[in-house]
């Protein structure tokens, strides 16, 4: 048996899997920002590791337990002192510190020459120019720091104490090169930023040591029990998904929706990635590297419009009121477009001053075609991406759907903007399942990933494009390629 441990922005989970890749337990615990005034968007980094540890608390207990596997969200810092104490809260990926040092970072080392290294499209987002911040804003703070972490090398050195992160995570640094895969020195001397202050890289999927004792003692577990480097969370949602071959491509649909496709270092090149916002990051298995390319708002779209919309079924759970909308919904492509951008825009535009925009309302529109529209809006804006995939050289294989925010509806709506075939699993932990593969493998249980995924990943059903509404579809999203520019100037206004 194997844990997968999940940690996000807004809870961590942790599954308990079989060598069959059968749930047997699991466990999750919410949290959120603790601060978001003035930008900040500050996680309470002692309040996730006690989520971790209720969480492994919950799934653990069991003999025969072999490995345990930590993934994480990105680009989150932690200063951290020797025993693990964090010194401050975690500032994350969208705070606003860190946005004038990385045009500093710029002017230091040019844009060709950081992608060059990094294979980053460039973004505030990144933990460098956060780290850059605190040096230069809170020198004290930095100076007294043993470590600068991510959540995921904070929660391995809680559980170990080792300081090791896996290279996809480090690469989300801006500091990482992932041609060699290893700290860029020409990046760390250019700002100034001490090595020794980061964890050791190591391949995701690689045994980092047992657990300390008195932690597996304090949550019931054997001390044992191998502790794992994962990956960053979206890589693990791919393999959970089946997604382990050139042009797979994982599509992971919640609060927001990612795309994860499996591809050469030399198919995206600098231009390319700058060109279109996609970055590149190292993929668990040796000379392969996924993309990374998200919208902001997808499920969380849906939930919005559920409570504030449809708030007198709001007694009858959201589910039920879900399904409801679902079974209402006309089959036919609805007469709207949506513009997504309800916190702003992400790949391939990059613009966090974008806003949302439903068009082509009548007095007769329903509120089940506003709900599909919502639908559709996300799913073009997945078209975008592939589209800017396919400009780049890549051609996108098999799309494999996973995520809590899916159902029947959406998909066929996403197999229909797509024109695709979209495939699903059974699984619907497939961020754990994914740690729980790597940790099997990790435990000499099977001999490649491959082989595990075979056996541990069961597929669902497969929709496929109604030829009806393909055609409706195709000539919207001209349309929609159009809406985000010629709304641009508007949405800045506002």
């Amino acid at each position: 048996m194997y844990i997968g441990l999940d940690i996000g922005t807004s809870g961590t989970k942790a599954s308990l899997i079989n060598e069959e890749g059968r749930l047997l337990k699991d466990h999750q615990v919410a949290y959120g920002f603790c601060n978001t005034e003035n930008g900040y968007r500050e996680l309470n980094a002692d309040e996730v590791w006690d989520a971790v540890k209720a969480c492994l608390a919950a799934v653990g207990g069991h003999r025969g337990i072999r490995t345990i596997t930590v993934s994480a969200l990105g680009e989150a810092i932690i200063p951290m002192d020797a025993s693990g104490r964090p010194l401050c809260k975690s500032i994350s990926g969208t705070d606003i510190r860190g946005t004038q040092e990385l045009e500093e970072i710029q002017y230091l080392l040019g844009r060709e020459r950081l992608t060059d290294i990094t294979g980053l499209n460039l973004s505030t987002i990144y933990s460098g120019n956060k780290i850059l911040w605190l040096k230069k804003q809170a020198a004290k703070l930095y100076e007294e720091a043993w470590k600068i972490v991510t959540f995921q090398d904070y929660v391995i050195y809680r559980l170990t104490h080792s300081a090791v992160i896996d290279y996809s995570m480090a690469s989300r640094t801006l500091l990482f090169d992932i041609g060699t895969n290893s700290w860029s020195e020409e990046i760390l001397r250019a700002l100034g930023i001490d090595r020794n202050k980061l964890s050791e890289p190591a391949r995701g999927g690689s045994i980092v040591g047992t657990m300390e004792g008195r932690v597996a003692g304090e949550l019931g577990l054997s001390p044992g029990i191998k502790v794992v480097v994962g990956t960053h969370d979206h890589i693990c949602n791919a393999i959970g998904s089946g997604s382990v071959n050139y042009g797979d491509c994982a599509n992971t649909v919640g609060t927001t929706e990612g795309l994860t496709a499996l591809l050469h270092r030399a198919q995206l090149s600098t231009d390319s990635i700058n060109r279109y916002q996609i970055s590149c990051e190292p993929f668990v298995l040796p000379r392969m590297f996924n993309t990374v390319a998200w919208n902001n708002t997808s499920g969380i779209l849906l939930k919005w419009f559920v409570q504030e919309f449809v708030r007198e079924e709001g007694t009858a759970g959201i589910r039920e009121v879900f399904r409801k909308l679902n079974e209402g919904m006309a089959a036919e492509p609805t007469g709207l477009l949506v513009l997504p951008h309800f916190s702003g825009a992400a790949t391939p535009h990059m613009d966090d001053r974008s806003k949302g925009a439903i068009l082509g309302l009548t007095l007769g529109t329903r509120r089940e075609d506003i709900y599909k529209a919502l639908m559709e809006g996300a799913n073009y804006e997945l078209a975008l991406i592939l589209d800017c995939l396919r400009k780049a050289g890549l051609q996108p294989g098999r799309l494999t759907a996973t995520g809590g925010a899916l159902s029947e509806q959406l998909l066929q709506i996403k197999a229909d903007v797509l024109d695709m075939e979209v495939h699903t699993v059974e699984s619907k932990q497939t961020g754990t399942l994914g740690g729980a593969i790597l940790g099997a493998v990790a435990a000499g249980d099977f001999p490649t990933v491959a082989e595990a995924v075979e056996k541990m990943v069961r597929m669902g059903r497969t929709y496929e494009p109604e030829s009806r509404f393909v055609k409706v579809y195709r000539e919207k999203l001209c349309i929609y390629k159009e809406l985000y520019q010629k709304l641009k100037e508007i949405n800045h206004l506002l």
